[in-house]
């Protein structure tokens, strides 16, 4: 059990850096509307299709272990896949010539403030489901809980790891009012400001890293 989560745990916490969605929470928390009911939405839709996505691929990556057994060929593949769809993210995100923050912020402002609550379940879902590079994480991630000749219990273990992990930066700001309250307004504000200046740099350097670290551990997998 210990070799598994050694081998999920670092996935986990790259899936879990998540600029894009930890913004999103933040910008929530630092309204005045109803936002806690809200942040609990936005959690519960990015929530509903992390689980829907680790179904999805704990499904397929079994069958893949049926057809082909547990091989480190297939590992291989797995592992460099996903190196190059993180390779091409970060190469998009590098590229990509966003809006001025402070217009973002004021047209994203302007909706979440006239939004009903149950919308924030939907914007919590599609911030999950375009997040793709915490997705691309977590099917090796997966991949390496579905090929593991550990028991049931430890698989099932390593997954709910996987899930709690990825949620973290929908969960821990949410958490962080819930326990200090008004408190934990200004250093809301503050992280908001700033992951807000540094989202591309964060998720490029993420990307880049993880990139390199599956490249490595496909390549010590191959025949």
């Amino acid at each position: 059990m210990a070799s598994l989560l050694a081998a999920v745990l670092p996935l986990a916490l790259g899936a879990a850096v998540s600029p894009t969605l930890l913004a999103l929470q933040l910008l929530v928390l630092t309204g005045s509307t109803r936002r806690m009911a809200r942040a609990w939405a936005l959690a519960a839709g990015a929530a509903l299709v992390l689980a829907g996505f680790m179904v999805l691929c704990a499904t397929v990556l079994a069958r893949l272990v049926t057809h082909h057994g547990r091989t480190s060929t297939t590992g291989a593949v797995v592992a460099l896949g996903a190196a190059a769809l993180l390779i091409g993210l970060a190469a998009r995100t590098l590229l990509h010539r966003p809006e001025p923050g402070a217009t973002q912020r004021s047209a994203l402002g302007d909706r979440l403030a006239t939004a009903p609550t149950g919308w924030f379940v939907g914007a919590g879902a599609l911030g999950m489901a375009t997040n793709l590079s915490t997705l691309v994480l977590v099917l090796p991630a997966m991949h390496e809980i579905t090929r593991s000749d550990a028991g049931t219990g430890a698989q099932v273990a390593a997954a709910v790891l996987l899930y709690v992990v990825t949620l973290l930066p929908v969960l821990v700001p949410v958490v962080g009012v819930v326990l200090l309250g008004a408190r934990a307004d200004g250093v809301l504000a503050s992280a908001h400001g700033w992951v807000t200046r540094n989202s591309r740099r964060i998720a490029a350097g993420v990307e880049l890293a993880f990139a390199a670290y599956l490249t490595v551990k496909g390549v010590r997998q191959l025949p």
